[in-house]
């Protein structure tokens, strides 16, 4: 008798990362980042939190006491 093989789901995560980590697929980090997307869904996988950087204004430094602009550099 010839067993049969039980294949794994392969989801919208699994594409995903599979695409984004194609040069090191079979890796501690791609697997981490397959956990993480099955994680947060796979719609929002990928999707950066971060916000970006004020171009003007003012920019005060923590510790330093000082405010500065960055127009004056």
């Amino acid at each position: 008798m010839a067993k049969k093989k039980n294949k794994t789901k392969k989801d919208a995560c699994y594409h995903k990362v599979k695409a984004a980590y194609k040069d090191s697929w079979p890796s501690a980090y791609a697997s981490g980042a397959l956990v993480q997307c099955r994680k947060k869904g796979a719609a929002n996988w990928g999707k950066s939190s971060r916000q970006k950087k004020s171009t003007g204004g003012l920019v005060s430094i923590r510790g330093q006491g000082i405010v500065m602009s960055n127009r004056l550099r």
